[in-house]
C-alpha cells in the first residue's frame, strides 16, 4: 500500500477488545509489526460504529465482549464478535482477523457463518498475527469489493423470480377442477416456495448468522400452512412452530426447505381427511451435538408401510434425498390413527 506520494502507507487497524490490559499487549504487539491501531473498540456494537466512521483496512476482532444492557443501539443488544464480524464484513468489505480464547466446537460453528479472513487462538505471537493481517489484506486487495453485493443481489431476484412463478402456480390451482391436478399444483408450489424462501435468507448471510436457519424455518412453516388453505387460516387445523437459533451453512438451505416443504404437505393432504381437526408441529432444536429437524402431525397416520409407501411416493423419495443432502438420515414414525412425525437429525455447522 502506498499514498500519493509513493511513500509507504501503514495498514490501518481497527482492534475490537474488551480488556484494556490485552488490548494495550496486542496494540503493541501489531504496532511493532508495522501496522496503525486507528481505534480501540470495548464492544461488539461499538466496533462497527467504529469500523463504519474510520474505515480501517482490517479489524481484528475479540469474539465474547460483554455487552451493557441498555447501552446498544438498536438491533445490536446481544451482538457478540461474530456478529459483528458478519456485519462489517457484508456492508463494510472490511476484513476481519477474529481472535478469542475460546476453540470449543461451538463457536467455530457461528465462526464458519460469518467467514472471517481468519481464527484465532490467544494468546497469538506476533508472526501468527502478522501472517493472518497480511493474507487478509492480500485478498481484500484482490477481491471484488461489489462481489457480495451482487451475489446478494442474485439471490434476491432469484428468489422474486420463485416467489412470482409460485403465484402463478396459486392461480392455476384455483382456476383447475380436478382434485388431483389441484394437488400435483399444491405440491409444486409448496417446492417453489421452499426455493424461494431459502434464496431469501441466502440473500442476508449477516442476519442468518446472528438466528441460524431458525426464522428461515418457522417462515417457510408458516407460509405453507396458509398458503395450503385457500380460503385463510384453517379453523379445524393448528401450527406450532418452535425453532432454535441452529447453525446452517447457505448451502443446505435449500434442502431443509425441500424438507420441510415435503412433511408439511403430506401432513396437510393427508393426515387429516373429512374435517377432522388436528396439530401439526414443526420443530428446529439442538440434539445434543447435532441439529433436529421434525414434522408431526396428530392426524391418521400413514396408510402403511413407510418403506413400501416409498417406492411408488416422489414425496416421500424427496424427504429421502433432502435428508442425505443435509448430511442426516429419514426417521419415519407412524401408527393408525396416532399421527406421524418426519424427522432428520444432522450435523449443523
Amino acid at each position: 500500500m502506498h499514498n500519493g506520494n509513493n511513500s509507504p502507507m501503514r495498514p490501518r487497524i481497527l482492534l475490537a477488545e474488551d480488556e484494556s490490559v490485552i488490548a494495550m499487549q496486542i496494540e503493541e504487539l501489531i504496532q511493532a509489526e508495522g501496522y496503525d491501531v486507528v481505534g480501540i473498540a470495548g464492544t461488539a456494537a461499538e466496533a462497527v460504529s467504529l469500523a463504519t466512521s474510520l474505515r480501517p483496512d482490517l479489524v481484528l476482532m475479540d469474539i465474547v465482549m460483554p455487552t451493557p444492557p441498555g447501552q446498544q443501539p438498536d438491533g445490536m443488544e446481544g451482538m457478540d464478535g461474530i456478529d459483528a464480524c458478519a456485519l462489517i464484513q457484508r456492508d463494510l468489505n472490511i476484513p476481519v482477523v477474529l481472535l478469542s480464547a475460546h476453540g470449543e466446537e461451538k463457536f467455530l460453528r457461528r465462526a464458519r457463518t460469518a467467514l472471517p479472513s481468519a481464527y484465532l487462538l490467544k494468546p497469538c505471537q506476533n508472526t501468527q498475527i502478522r501472517a493472518a493481517v497480511e493474507v487478509a489484506l492480500a485478498m481484500r486487495a484482490h477481491n471484488d469489493p461489489a462481489a457480495g453485493f451482487r451475489l446478494r443481489e442474485a439471490h434476491h431476484r432469484i428468489k422474486n423470480s420463485f416467489t412470482l412463478l409460485h403465484g402463478m402456480l396459486r392461480m392455476q390451482q384455483m382456476q383447475v377442477a380436478d382434485p388431483a391436478a389441484k394437488r400435483s399444483l399444491a405440491d409444486a408450489g409448496a417446492r417453489v416456495l421452499a426455493l424461494a424462501e431459502a434464496h431469501e435468507s441466502m440473500s442476508d448471510p449477516a442476519q442468518q448468522a446472528q438466528n441460524g436457519a431458525g426464522p428461515f424455518v418457522e417462515k417457510l412453516a408458516r407460509g405453507l400452512f396458509e398458503g395450503n388453505t385457500p380460503h385463510g387460516p384453517n379453523d379445524r387445523l393448528r401450527l406450532d412452530v418452535t425453532t432454535e437459533p441452529v447453525a446452517l451453512d447457505a448451502g443446505r438451505l435449500v434442502p431443509c426447505g425441500i424438507f420441510l416443504a415435503e412433511a408439511m404437505t403430506n401432513a396437510l393432504k393427508h393426515a387429516f381427511a373429512e374435517g377432522k381437526a388436528g396439530l401439526i408441529r414443526v420443530a428446529l432444536r439442538a440434539d445434543g451435538d447435532m441439529a433436529l429437524l421434525e414434522v408431526s402431525d396428530d392426524g391418521a397416520g400413514l396408510p402403511g408401510d413407510p418403506v413400501e409407501l416409498g417406492r411408488n411416493s416422489f414425496g416421500l423419495q424427496c424427504l429421502h434425498a433432502a435428508a442425505q443432502q443435509l448430511g442426516g438420515v429419514l426417521d419415519i414414525k407412524t401408527a393408525p390413527g396416532q399421527g406421524s412425525s418426519f424427522s432428520v437429525r444432522f450435523q449443523p455447522i
